[in-house]
């Protein structure tokens, strides 16, 4: 290895093969990078530098990152705040919830059944969950357990997601009954797509195989032979006493976070697609395991080489990260089983991101340098990925590339613009605006969509609209006229940045059912309100 194990690294070149990576989507969406500048001569990274300017880029709440070179932690550091209203400074050894990076442990829960022949790959999810089933019948019959991790399921992207997000009630039973009624909007396994909801449908294989929960195979079967003692399979799981970060969300425009709502408590239900909590030394850990090829640091082997090979072996191609692509760094992509892969800087990077409420995070292993990186967040916004990829790019030789200065620069600009469309809309309704068709009192009443369940409109007391979202809490509050027979949803905790139009459908003088539609492009994917088609039922 070619790089110095100390607190600011001296650069040396490194020439390696080229191979294949890509980052998942659950961090918030960043416009590409602009090109590089000529390159100059390798200089030293000071990581905590690195650190604070990511910090104060995307005007984080908290943040911690670690490197790992050659199997040894070479640094890790802390920055901010655990809660906003607080003196608590986050701390390396805080447990940090890691959202979707959890899909690669499902994977390798899998693949460890795989190994004890109780799973197969490319056997079909009916094997294990005779009721699955998707909307076509020869899909259903053919789809794969493979197919389940690999996001090429023809739903659209986070397809079914306000089951479970961001407080949703749904239990893996109703994950499964409400999958035959998402339409997709492409072929089977014709392109990627990125889903939650069948990672839920892959740990409940684990259950069914094993006889074990999700959450006590991870944990007997990983977390604690990989010697990650401290984290835990789900968020009830840790121990009293135990430090643990606050997430923050922030409405359009404030200057800081505020702590998540309390409802957001991280069902179990979505445990196996993104429920883990883990620290930086857990997280190098788990890289270190990779890297040695599924050995645990004492020696135990959980995964034989064939199946550490099958889980980054990439299936679903993906569109090159255009961000990467300006700077040269980045021309194949493609999603593996709970991982992404993609060519960087001429080595091989395997990766996930996170990204929950109030937490971003993102996960690097670059095996032809021995390299793994985590950095995690406990706000959302895209800072974990941002702070990766420019210790990445430096510590292969590419030092020129200021991925924070361009990318939090670009974040900044992309915030300004969301912040104002959502300014916009709330403040007043267009100068041609139309009225209702109907008197209020006719838009009231239920409405049923087949994967959701019931969405009820009722009057309020002062003769408004009010809606009510029925599997969650968070998303209730009193609709805004906006324009003929369009309102709009302010839900009362703008620091969702999830507000929604409502547009009923009017034939015959009367209401006969309505869809949704998120207003900002700042508002997760995860809010799949557009996938609805709720249709007006008898009270």
């Amino acid at each position: 290895m070619k790089f110095a194990k100390t607190g600011a690294l001296v650069l040396l070149p490194c020439v390696l093969s080229a191979c294949a990576h890509a980052s998942a989507p659950e961090a918030p969406p960043q416009p590409p990078v602009v090109e590089a500048p000529a390159p100059s001569p390798p200089t030293t990274l000071d990581y905590d530098a690195a650190l604070r300017r990511t910090v104060q880029a995307y005007d984080s709440t908290g943040m911690v990152a670690a490197v790992s070179i050659d199997g040894e932690t070479v640094w890790d550091g802390a920055q901010g705040l655990a809660e906003e209203g607080t003196q608590r400074p986050v701390t390396q050894d805080m447990l940090f919830p890691i959202a979707s990076i959890s899909k690669a442990f499902t994977t390798t829960a899998l693949a460890i059944l795989v190994e004890r022949g109780s799973v197969k790959w490319d056997e079909p999810i009916r094997t294990y969950i005779p009721e699955f089933a998707m909307s076509d019948p020869w899909v259903s019959e053919h789809f794969t357990v493979r197919d389940a991790l690999t996001h090429r399921s023809g739903l659209p992207l986070g397809a079914g997601d306000l089951l479970i997000w961001p407080d949703g009630d749904a239990e893996p039973e109703d994950i499964i009954a409400a999958l035959p009624h998402l339409r997709p909007s492409a072929g089977f396994r014709s392109e990627y797509a990125y889903d939650n909801l069948l990672y839920i449908v892959a740990g409940e294989i684990v259950e069914r195989a094993s006889g074990k929960s999700w959450a006590d195979f991870v944990t007997d079967e990983i977390l604690e032979p990989v010697g990650m003692e401290r984290c835990v399979a789900d968020k009830s799981r840790i121990p009293a006493g135990a430090r643990f970060v606050t997430g923050h969300e922030r409405a359009a425009g404030a200057d800081a976070g505020v702590p998540i709502d309390e409802r957001l408590a991280f069902s179990q239900t979505w445990n196996a697609a993104g429920g883990i909590w883990c620290d930086t030394e857990g997280m190098m850990k788990w890289g270190r395991f990779w890297l040695d090829g599924g050995v645990t640091e004492d020696g135990r082997r959980l995964l034989n080489q064939r199946q550490v090979r099958e889980v980054w072996q990439g299936v679903t191609p993906m569109g090159v990260n255009g961000r990467l692509r300006a700077a040269g760094l980045s021309h194949l992509s493609a999603y593996a089983l709970g991982w992404s892969t993609q060519d960087f800087a001429g080595r091989l990077l395997v990766s996930h991101g996170g990204g929950a409420p109030g937490v971003v995070s993102n996960f690097m292993i670059i095996p032809e340098e021995d390299l793994v990186l985590f950095s995690a967040t406990n706000d959302y916004r895209g800072a974990p990925s941002t702070f990766n990829y420019h210790v990445a790019a430096a510590l292969l030789d590419q030092p020129e590339l200021d991925f924070i200065a361009d990318w939090g620069g670009a974040f900044a600009r992309a915030e300004a613009e969301g912040t104002k469309l959502i300014a916009d809309t709330a403040s007043s309704a267009p100068e041609d605006a139309g009225a209702p068709s109907l008197p209020l009192s006719a838009y009231a009443g239920t409405y049923h969509d087949p994967w959701y369940g019931d969405v009820r409109i009722r009057l309020t007391d002062d003769g408004g609209l009010f809606i009510d979202m029925g599997r969650s809490e968070i998303l209730d509050g009193e609709l805004s006229h906006y324009d003929a027979d369009r309102f709009a949803a302010f839900w009362p905790d703008s620091s969702l940045k999830a507000d929604a139009f409502v547009d009923f459908t009017v034939e015959n003088d009367k209401v006969t059912g309505m869809k949704m539609q998120a207003i900002s492009d700042l508002t997760d994917f995860s809010y799949d309100f557009h996938d609805l088609d709720l249709k007006r039922v008898a009270d």
